[in-house]
Formats: structure tokens, sequence, C-alpha cells
């Protein structure tokens, strides 16, 4: 059966409970991996961290938060175990996805043998705006487990989130050469995507996240690292910022969908 890891922090209770009880009823095995807890981490650990960060974060304008730190090397313990132990294929989640019986499914039918080591295979967990900005082929479908996976079409700067995917070791070996010398956030997907290292990525819908992002930790302190760099810009160039942002938002917007619309009409050809 497919191995599957849950990264949870280990004070979480709560979580925890909650995820193993919706496990237990489908009698499926589980393994807890111990999140790294970005506020524990020393200061001297989390600026080496933040010197050698790569993509997103750099184009972002500020620097990785501790508790994206944190998620991210908690990740790459789940990597590292995969390689130790030599399995082929993982199932990660994170404690606060939402599962029922087609998880159940996925994992008691779930086979490797036509799978490709060099595909993500995300099993959900996109926002409301992100799957409404996602396009995924007609043509390119996959069944896993019984639940069907669709290839997307030119989404990947819309694909985010880390609660709940497949990983070969391939991938995940060479997720670990890549942060020896860089440091990404645990789901900048599209950068792995642009280096090579993934080649596709196939997106299902059978297992949830909470769409509340209000109780997220990362998320605020996200929100509190933006903050701080607009608070450091004098008045003035806080207000050309702004224009700017909203100004390259506004074309960004129109630019996307009239991508998505280009592209729901390549699907129906495709179809």
């Amino acid at each position: 059966m497919l191995k599957i890891y849950i990264v949870s922090l280990e004070k979480d209770m709560e979580k925890r409970r909650t995820i193993s009880n919706a496990l237990n009823k489908y009698d499926i095995k589980f393994r807890f991996v111990n999140a790294i807890y970005g506020k524990e981490l020393s200061d001297s650990i989390l600026d080496l961290y933040r010197e050698k960060s790569t993509a997103a974060i750099v184009e972002r304008g500020f620097p990785a938060t501790a508790g994206e730190i944190g998620c991210s090397l908690s990740h790459l313990l789940v990597y590292q175990d995969m390689l130790d132990s030599n399995i082929r294929w993982t199932c990660v989640l994170e404690d606060d996805v939402i599962l029922d019986k087609r998880f159940k499914d996925f994992i008691t039918t779930f086979s490797d043998i036509e799978l490709n080591p060099n595909i993500l295979y995300l099993l959900g967990g996109q926002t409301d705006f992100n799957k409404k900005m996602i396009v995924k082929s007609f043509k390119y479908v996959t069944t896993i487990g019984g639940q069907k996976f669709y290839k997307t079409i030119k989404s990947n700067p819309f694909i985010h989130g880390s609660c709940c995917y497949l990983i070969s070791f391939d991938l995940a070996k060479s997720i670990i050469e890549l942060s020896k010398n860089n440091f990404i956030v645990a789901d900048d997907w599209e950068f792995l995507v642009n280096l090579n290292i993934i080649d596709k990525i196939f997106l299902s819908d059978f297992v949830d996240h909470p769409s509340d992002f209000a109780s997220s930790s990362i998320q605020k302190e996200r929100e509190v690292a933006s903050k701080k760099i607009s608070d450091s810009t004098s008045e003035n160039s806080v207000f050309g910022l702004r224009v700017k942002r909203y100004i390259k938002w506004r074309l960004w917007l129109t630019k996307w969908r009239l991508r998505t619309i280009a592209l729901k009409i390549y699907r129906y050809v495709e179809k």
C-alpha cells in the first residue's frame, strides 16, 4: 500500500487528532513527520536560508518568513526519509486536509505501474481563485487509484499548495539536491517546472483544504513581513508603489483572463 506521510507540528494535537480519526476510520496506515517550527529556529539559521532564497521569494519583494522556512524544511524531511527507505512513491499530506471515502479508494487501489516519476500529481487543495485560473486538459487524463488526474495547461503560476500530493523517489532526490545550495518554498512548483525538475503537473480534486486562511500562521507571517516593507518606505513612495502595484495587478488580471479564455477554447478544440 502507498506510504502516507503527514507533516504536522508536534504541538498541534487537535489537528493530529482530527486527521488521525479520519484515516483510522478507513483503516489507513500513516506516519506523522514532526514538522520544524520555524519560530524556534535561531536567527542565524533563518538568515542562512534567506540568503539562499530564490525564485518566488525573491520576486515578491520580502524575505522568507520563519513559518515558510520551517514548512519547507519539514517537507524536505519527508523526501530524505523516502531516499533513506528507498520508497518509490509516497503521498504527502499536511494535517489540516479534508478527506473522505474517495481518499480511501485512492489509497487501497493505488498502483504506480504506469506513473511517470518526473510528473507531480496534486490531489487537490487549490483555492477557489486558483481553480478558476487553472486550465485542465480533456485529452491528457490519467486514472490513479480510481481518481482522475488532469494534465494542467500553462497554469503553473496558479498552482500552489503543498497540502496533498504524490511524489516519486526521483523527484524527491532532485529537490533535495537543489536545496543544498538554494532555498525555495515547499509549493513553488512553477520554479521546479521551469528548471525541468518537474516535467508536468497533473491535478485532481478529491482532497480539499480549508479555504479560510484567517487561522493560517504562515499567511499571517507573510502579511506582517509585507507590511514591514511598506512601513519602512516613505509615504510618497508607498503611494507610488501602491499605484504601480494596482496598475500591474489590473494588467496582470486582464492578461490572465484573456489567457484563460484562450486556453479553454484550446481545451475544447483538443477534445
